[in-house]
């Protein structure tokens, strides 16, 4: 069966970006060769030293319900499952990198304690879809890559953060695959949100997919959470929801190539449009308009923009936007960047005036991000912070003086 189809266009998209940024082609072949700390040999030890591998000599139930999910899904490559003595509801896949080890699907206890079998194989088929899509490979290339996740640039953080969003949505689907029930896969959701079992609650999946409705609704229009690894509870219930009517599920079952399916992936774009968005405020938006405008018209002052000027509007952009550089495109594409720029600094001033320090900090960053400080750059900022913000001359040499001090480093180099 091929897969391909079976993603999420933009989660593909977004994978084959963070494989080729990070270098993937290179490193995973230097993390294999290198058997370095992290890969899928040091997992195998650390489990089984401290987690039960589930065979079927010692655990038949189980070990039969994992082979009917790998056979299933027609995943032929070694797999192990390990069982780890945890109460929380969780589980993970790692790929191995090496060629004679198997890959790892670890299920802790407590969700084995909770679930039904079915409930069970879409839980193993959404993990072990973490590593047919190869999703499973590319976090191993992060965590190597940034093994301090503190290091991750803000340009690539919120990249990653949404791709890992969307790759949990691509892996849902393999798990109903393994599955093929919807209401099993939504009891299972609702077990793992609520910590509760069917003994002591009387479910109802169609009731819980109206409520689902409500919770979407209030999450479209306040934000979903997207400092989260996951994708909130209702995007994923209702992303299986959108595939269990769809004709790529269809397909599927009747054993046919799965075909692209462009209603399913317009309505998947529609539900994850509230992931493209960091912030639902209007400052924020209009402090989003500010950095763009203000270093476009600051990086064109005393010439094009370079390639330094860039990377500081787009790292400032990246505090707003998930795709800077798609925003700064349109902004630059809408020919109007004075006027947008003139309402921003009105509409920040008058939501939060206290913005006008740290704005101005903003353009003076740029204005030197160059490694030099024009005389026309100068004569810019005096008139945007006198005129714009309102402070004395004073004031805004003092402001350059201090931004100058902390920030700038003099081109070396250029002077030749």
């Amino acid at each position: 069966m091929k897969y391909d189809n079976l993603r999420i266009p933009l989660e593909q998209q977004l994978g084959n970006e963070l494989f080729e940024t990070l270098e993937g082609e290179i490193l995973i072949d230097i993390m294999t060769e290198g058997r370095v700390e992290g890969s899928s040999f040091d997992y195998h030890s650390i489990l089984q030293g401290h987690s039960f591998k589930a065979s079927p000599e010692l655990a038949p139930g189980l070990y039969g319900v994992f082979q009917e999910v790998k056979e299933t899904l027609e995943f032929d490559e070694p797999l192990d499952f390990f069982i780890n003595n945890s109460p929380e509801l969780n589980a993970f896949a790692v790929a191995s990198l090496i060629p004679d080890k198997p890959h790892i699907v670890n299920i802790n206890s407590g969700l084995v304690e909770m679930l039904t079998d079915r409930e069970l194989r879409f839980i193993a088929g959404h993990e072990i879809g973490h590593i047919i899509s190869r999703n499973a490979n590319i976090m191993n290339l992060i965590r190597f890559v940034f093994p301090d996740e503190g290091r991750i640039p803000v340009l690539l953080r919120h990249k990653i953060n949404l791709w890992q969003k969307l790759s949990e949505l691509t892996a849902d689907r393999f798990g109903y695959i393994a599955c093929n029930d919807l209401a099993s896969c939504i009891s299972g959701f609702f077990k793992v949100a609520s910590g509760l079992n069917s003994t002591r609650v009387k479910f109802d999946y169609k009731a819980y997919l109206e409520e689902n409705e409500k919770i979407l609704t209030m999450f479209r229009a306040n934000g979903a959470g997207n400092n989260l690894s996951h994708p909130i509870n209702p995007i994923r219930i209702k992303s299986i929801e959108l595939f269990d009517a769809s004709n790529l599920k269809k397909s599927v079952f009747k054993e046919e190539e799965p075909e692209p399916d462009t209603a399913l992936n317009q309505a998947i774009d529609e539900l994850t449009k509230t992931l493209l968005v960091l912030s639902s405020s209007p400052l924020d938006q209009y402090r989003k308009q500010f950095v763009a405008t203000a270093g476009l018209i600051m990086s064109n002052i005393d010439s094009e923009i370079n390639d330094d000027e860039y990377e500081t509007i787009l790292n400032t952009l990246s505090n707003f936007t998930i795709f800077p550089a798609d925003y700064l495109k349109s902004i630059v594409e809408s020919g109007k960047v004075s006027e947008l720029f003139g309402e921003a600094v009105n509409r920040i001033l008058e939501i939060n005036p206290g913005d006008r320090y740290a704005m101005f900090n903003m353009l003076i960053s740029i204005a030197h991000s160059d490694k030099r400080i024009t005389k026309p750059e100068i004569a810019f900022l005096f008139d945007i912070g006198t005129q714009a913000f309102g402070m004395s001359r004073k004031e805004v040499a003092q402001l350059i003086a201090e931004n100058v001090q902390r920030e700038f480093y003099p081109d070396l180099y250029g002077a030749g």
